[in-house]
């Protein structure tokens, strides 16, 4: 824009003053139109066939405009240079050995405003990955949850229930195996309750009588010490006993004098019982009393007794009643020494009660123990039959759902980051935070190809589609690499170029509007500048795409729009603006002049304007190549074809409804009528 102001100040400053003093000198001076005739012929033909040239002109642009219909934008601004260059040397040695969707990576990038290390965090990423991986076009998708580009096992349900399910039957046929053990287990059970059993019906059986043994002993022992002071007595008496045991023989006539003499005191025994006397005098009393025991004495046979003893004595024996009450005496301290390490008779009995009861107490428990150990291990045999099928069950969905993303689940605990290997990997792909992470995505698309940056847009749709309702519902997710790079370029050059042509279109009408002083003209200028860019591309279609192989480059046809509309506008507004002013009152009259008069000035323009366009074909970028013979040819369809067929063709078929809604003016005076 500022180069053409200044080439505008310096036409209306500089040239006419340069223009002046070159005619005193008589240098510049106008030279006879070689090219009149020619110019007058072409008027004749487009007056007198209208119909037939509009429609030939037509055709050519609306076949070349076809053919720009299947135009090819290429973003690989690689192929913009020359092969011989280092770096596309560099990709094509690259290209050989590695694919390029490796060598030019596309990153999946999610940031999330919390942290995505933890177990519902992973699993969203990774179903995310999933339904990326999914898409037509992708084939590896590398991140946290898939390192590799494949899922890891271990964080797969399907591999963890696989996993469950074998170590459940290894359980299942450990626990078969053990089976005899179970067996031997609970008849153990048995037979200790069993012997627990007999032993307390045993031990109540024994104990029982002892209790009463208990009792008995502790009433000898008391009934012993009852009878330790008697047994002093006899032990201080012994002698003079032994004294008379050891005269046996002797014993029986001294018992009979003693029974005869206590005979011979009967009577007296008789009048003292009733002497009234006697029984109120003490020493009488005492006497009577005496007499009375030595009759009893004799009436129970104890001098019999006593003579017998001493019949029964044998002295060979020297068996004395010291020495057997010694004997006695030792036997009682021995028993009463029993009696004190028994300790009371009555605690013993109580502890023997206690015995009986813990042991009545443990056959119980024993028995109950056997009931519980059968119930154990009948539950254990059930237990494994469970697990049998639920092992077998885990196992065959393992199986089932091994070679499926959607149905093998996922499960990754936020702990997976303590492991020092999985860390390592991780950090490829989370940040220090948690917050971002990135997934690494291969496609079988060449990056800088259309269908590359398709892909980059439903690769972000899709990522988008999995946010709902998981932990990365405000996640924002966005694609980087070079396909993600060219979508964004296409995305904005198309907006541009809408915007760009629709502000180009609505100026230029409106300065055609405002200089025409009409509407339909402005009209069909509009419409053969914007047929005429269509054709131009077209041409470069069939030349590069369709002859070469090549794809247009991406700036040119925003560049070819600019230059085309504008510079074809320009010219065909000379046109129509000399075709007003030689109308007239005969809009055929004004084709023939306007046609004959201008052709020259404006082909010439047109020639040099596209031999500096043709000029940047000799460069070695493809951008200026495509730019110079779109755009060159462009200008020569103007020249040639739209300008002076396709538009005096209209504006003849029209006439004065060209100007419309105004009439056209300033006729010339003195113009004849002439008849094409």
């Amino acid at each position: 824009a500022i180069a053409v102001l200044f080439g505008f100040l310096a036409t209306v400053t500089l040239l006419p003053p340069v223009l002046s003093l070159a005619a005193k000198r008589g240098i510049g001076e106008p030279k006879p139109d070689r090219t009149r005739r020619y110019w007058n012929s072409v008027a004749v033909a487009v007056v007198r066939r209208p119909v037939p040239l509009l429609i030939v002109s037509l055709v050519i642009l609306l076949a070349l405009s076809a053919a720009a219909a299947t135009i090819k934008i290429s973003y690989d601004d690689r192929k913009g240079q020359p092969d011989t260059t280092a770096s596309n040397q560099g990709y094509h040695l690259l290209d050989r050995h590695f694919r390029k969707d490796v060598v030019i990576s596309e990153f999946l990038v999610v940031e999330n405003p919390t942290d995505m290390r933890t177990g519902k965090g992973l699993a969203d990423l990774d179903e995310m990955a999933s339904r990326v991986s999914q898409i037509p076009g992708v084939t590896k998708v590398s991140g946290v949850t898939r390192p590799t580009g494949e899922r890891l096992d271990q964080a797969e349900l399907a591999w963890q229930n696989g996993q469950i399910g074998d170590k459940m039957a290894g359980a299942v046929a450990e626990g078969n195996s053990r089976k005899d053990d179970l067996a031997k287990l609970t008849g153990g059970a048995d037979q200790l309750a069993d012997g627990l059993a007999q032993l307390d019906s045993t031990v109540r059986t024994a104990l029982t009588p002892l209790a009463g043994i208990l009792t008995q002993a502790q009433s000898a022992g008391t009934q012993v010490n009852q009878f330790r002071p008697l047994l002093q007595q006899l032990s201080a008496t012994a002698p003079a006993v032994d004294q008379a045991i050891q005269s046996g023989p002797g014993l029986r006539p001294l018992a009979n004098q003693a029974q005869n003499a206590i005979t011979q005191l009967d009577p007296l025994v008789g009048a003292l019982n009733t002497s009234p006397w006697c029984a109120t005098t003490p020493q009488c009393a005492q006497i009577h009393d005496q007499v009375k025991i030595l009759a009893t004495l004799r009436d129970s046979g104890f001098f019999t007794q006593i003579a017998d003893l001493g019949d029964r004595y044998d002295p060979a024996t020297n068996a004395t009643v010291g020495g057997t009450l010694a004997n006695v005496e030792n036997a009682v301290a021995s028993l009463d020494k029993a009696f004190g390490a028994l300790g009371d008779p009555a605690d013993l009995a109580t502890n023997l009660r206690r015995l009986q009861d813990g042991i009545g107490q443990l056959a119980s428990g024993a028995q109950a123990l056997a009931t519980g150990v059968r119930t154990l291990a009948d539950s254990n045999i059930e237990m494994l039959s469970g697990m049998s099928q639920i092992a077998t069950q885990l196992q065959n969905s393992s199986r089932a759902a091994a070679d499926s993303d959607s149905s093998s689940g996922f499960y990754l605990p936020a702990n997976a980051f303590e492991n020092r290997q999985f860390t390592d990997v991780a950090e490829q792909f989370l940040s220090p935070d948690g917050k971002t992470a990135r997934f690494m995505i291969e496609s079988s698309h060449d990056p800088y190809s259309v269908e590359a940056m398709d892909l980059a847009s439903r690769i972000t749709d899709t990522a988008n589609t999995a946010r709902p309702n998981t932990s990365l519902a405000d996640a924002t997710v966005s694609v980087a690499g070079f396909p993600a790079v060219n979508s964004d370029i296409q995305r904005l050059l198309w907006a541009d170029f809408a915007q760009l042509a629709i502000a180009t279109i609505i100026i230029v009408g409106v300065i055609l509007i405002l200089l025409l002083r009409a509407l339909l003209a402005p009209l069909y200028l509009l419409g053969t500048v914007v047929l005429n860019y269509l054709a131009s591309l077209g041409i470069g279609v069939v030349v590069f795409q369709w002859g070469l192989g090549h794809e247009i480059a991406w700036p040119v046809p925003l560049l070819a729009f600019i230059i085309l509309v504008a510079v074809g506008a320009d010219y065909n507004m000379l046109l129509v603006s000399r075709l007003r002013e030689e109308s007239g009152t005969n809009i055929r009259v004004g084709v023939l002049r306007t046609v004959a008069n201008t052709g020259a000035v404006i082909t010439s323009a047109g020639l040099i304007f596209a031999a500096s366009m043709f000029g940047l074909m000799v460069g070695s970028v493809a951008i200026m190549i495509q730019a110079g013979l779109i755009i060159g040819f462009g200008l020569l369809l103007d020249t040639f074809l739209v300008r002076t067929l396709t538009v005096p063709a209209i504006a003849t078929l029209l006439r004065e409804a060209s100007w419309w809604p105004t009439k056209a003016t300033n006729p010339r005076r003195g113009d004849p009528k002439q008849k094409a």
